[in-house]
């Protein structure tokens, strides 16, 4: 297994590595640990570099400080849920790539895709279902 690639907080911009150098990297938001953690492990082992958030205020701070190519936020979580945290995350970036997810009624992923999503998924899923989805944002 890859080593766990974690960017620093405190790095400027202009210190981090230009994207075409270096892996993508990709935010998580979630406030279930344990989801967090096996997003990590896959997609540490898919290549990626990734930075995780436990809510949407933590979340929208850590987009701030360190854009990211993608972010996967739940979208029921404490402080800021994620309806609030896409809306954010989109006015601060048009190209970032946001995928919802919730274990939730599928409502909230409509009203997150018409927010800015650019995709979404239902919890639970498998990481094939969940890299269908990663494709399908990168390609289309």
């Amino acid at each position: 297994m890859k080593p766990f690639r974690m960017l620093k907080l405190e790095q400027r911009e202009s210190e981090l590595p230009l994207q075409s150098d270096h892996a993508k990297t990709i935010l998580i938001v979630d406030d279930e640990k344990s989801i967090r953690d096996v997003l990590v492990t896959f997609f540490v082992e898919q290549g990626y570099d990734v930075l995780t958030a436990s809510d949407g205020r933590e979340g929208i701070a850590m987009f701030e400080s360190n854009p990211t190519d993608f972010v996967i936020t739940d979208i029921v979580m404490p402080r800021v849920e994620g309806i609030e945290t896409i809306r954010k995350i989109r006015k601060q970036s048009k190209t970032v790539k946001i995928i919802a997810m919730t274990g939730y009624v599928d409502s909230y992923l409509k009203e997150a895709m018409i927010l800015g999503a650019d995709d979404s998924i239902n919890k639970p899923f498998n990481t094939e279902d969940l890299m269908a989805v990663v494709d399908r944002v990168t390609t289309g």
